[in-house]
């Protein structure tokens, strides 16, 4: 069951991805929805016309998925102990990491709590800087 940070995600990611936005108290019913343009709280507004549900979800600063690299130095972190905030808007970041117990491999998810920015990475661990003689060096 996925948490309510990963729901919202996964909504305003099919709404901006131009896809279908299922309401997740009916489904198979397609919910509409709008970007609303203000001074202090950009927002998609999405609206389920079985239920009359609505769902706002802010996006100030607008959702993106991180870029591998950034996704990698999130996992480095978390192996050092060190936290980990959102690069877009410095927020708390969830995550959900999952081991599979045959290969040792661990898929981690990370998702902003505010922007619903979102990233992914699938391995042992990160190795940031590993086989780089440019970085090593510096």
């Amino acid at each position: 069951m996925p948490t309510e940070v990963e729901q919202l995600r996964d909504l305003v990611r099919d709404y901006w991805a131009g896809r279908d936005v299922i309401c997740p108290k009916h489904p198979g019913v397609k919910m509409t929805g709008s970007f609303v343009h203000t001074t202090y709280a950009d927002h998609v507004f999405l609206t389920c016309p079985r239920g009359r549900e609505t769902i706002t979800i802010g996006q100030r600063p607008r959702q993106m998925q991180f870029d591998r690299q950034q996704v990698e130095g999130m996992v480095e972190n978390l192996q050092r102990g060190d936290a980990n905030l959102c690069y877009r808007c410095q927020s708390k970041l969830e995550m959900n990491a999952e081991e599979n117990p045959n290969t040792g491999v661990t898929d981690y998810t990370f998702t902003c709590v505010r922007c619903f920015s979102y990233g992914r990475w699938i391995g042992r661990e990160a190795k940031i800087g590993v086989g780089n003689p440019k970085r090593a060096a510096s």
